[in-house]
């Protein structure tokens, strides 16, 4: 069996047990590779993703790498996020938490030219499932056990073009990594146990170009990247037999771009918002789709930054939004239609500076639903909270929040 069909038929099986043996992060971890992450890196989060023209280098990540231009020293950030989630299908509910520590920013200014590295976590997710069933006269015990992920090391330059263009050009090196499961525990000595592991990692590099303008109380950015190529193995073990196996593999996406404006109406109020195609909604491997739909988000920041309510020049007050349509795709378990799966995320969140503005904290709180089109019967309802540290090398005082 080649190594599309036996993705395929793990993914099937998982599809097709009844609801209430399986657990995921997510229901939609159920299909492809998992979804998207928005980084945590400074106040990313809380302003929903909308960073395309965000200039502010305590916030610098693969959605605005043009900002790392604005650095004076060496910046390094990294954040977790803690979610959860609670999901109703077909009138039965589940909920399930988990933690992430999804991202690494480092900044690091060299004359004219800031570099930006680090560690991104682009998309996560996780299955499992446990059934009991029989085979011949022997009762037996099974579990499935699926983690994806995608992660991406940056390597890119951004440099100010005269006082109003940064402009931004480099390297994504990525990797996926992907390891399944399969026990089956025969509760008689008849049958022989089995114990099937199937490890995927492939690794490539893909190109990312991008640029930001300030013209003052206005703001463009954008990115565009490549879609990378993936080569890598797929090892297949049986413990108690000792047959292993190894196969090539390869992985693809689509091209992937974003579009933000930034701009300041009020003085004490930032707006921001992005368009983007994420990169890694048209995954395929050896040419076969993972999934069906290359996958468009809308974001939106606000931040207020007055003094009416809350002193909020030193701790801004940030609100985030993001819509935009799952990788949801019909499998041979499904009888009930679903329709476009839409995910709307809120959020909402501060920055608070420390040791006199030589580091800086910034925590968001989220809560989205995510909602079949064509099924009422299957909604899921997220929540969770992200933490962010960024502190400046040498305790030397950042651009201002």
């Amino acid at each position: 069996m080649g190594h599309a069909a036996r993705w395929a038929l793990l993914a099937a099986l998982a599809i097709a047990l009844p609801s209430s043996a399986a657990r995921a992060d997510s229901i939609f971890d159920t299909r492809g590779l998992g979804r998207d992450v928005i980084p945590v890196t400074g106040s990313t989060r809380a302003l929903g993703g909308a960073m395309a023209a965000n200039l502010d280098p305590l916030s610098t990540s693969l959605l605005n790498p043009c900002s790392a231009a604005r650095a004076r020293y060496v910046i390094i950030t990294g954040g977790f996020a803690h979610s959860g989630t609670k999901t109703v299908n077909l009138d039965e509910e589940k909920t399930t938490v988990t933690s992430l520590f999804p991202s690494l920013a480092i900044t690091i200014p060299i004359k004219r030219v800031g570099i930006l590295t680090g560690l991104f976590q682009e998309k996560q997710g996780r299955v499992s499932y446990a059934d009991t069933g029989l085979y011949a006269d022997s009762y037996y015990d099974a579990t499935y056990a699926r983690e994806a992920s995608i992660h991406t090391v940056p390597l890119v330059a951004s440099a100010a073009i005269g006082r109003r263009l940064v402009l931004s050009a480099g390297i994504l090196f990525s990797f996926c990594d992907v390891r399944e499961e399969n026990v089956t525990d025969f509760r008689s000595d008849d049958y022989q146990d089995t114990d099937d592991v199937m490890d995927t990692f492939a690794t490539g590099q893909g190109f990312l170009g991008a640029f930001a303008l300030d013209l003052g109380r206005l703001e463009l950015g954008g990115s565009v990247r490549n879609g990378p190529d993936l080569d890598g193995q797929l090892e297949r073990r049986n413990g108690p037999v000792g047959i292993w196996s190894s196969e090539d593999i390869s992985l693809s996406s689509e091209p992937a771009f974003r579009l933000g404006v930034a701009g300041e109406p009020l003085p004490w109020l930032r707006v921001e918002a992005d368009y983007d195609r994420t990169p890694w909604s048209g995954i395929q491997l050896a040419g076969e789709r993972l999934n069906d739909k290359d996958l468009e988000r809308w974001s939106l920041g606000l931040q207020y930054r007055g003094d009416h309510v809350w002193p909020a020049s030193t701790y801004p007050i940030n609100v985030g939004y993001h819509r935009g349509p799952l990788d949801w795709r019909a499998g041979p378990g499904d009888n009930v239609p679903t329709g476009e799966m839409t995910e709307e995320v809120f959020s909402l969140g501060t920055s608070i500076p420390i040791g006199r503005d030589r580091a800086s904290v910034s925590l968001a709180f989220e809560y989205g639903t995510r909602k079949a089109g064509a099924n009422p019967d299957l909604e899921e309802r997220t929540y969770g909270f992200s933490l962010s540290f960024s502190a400046v090398e040498a305790w030397r005082k950042e651009l201002k929040r």
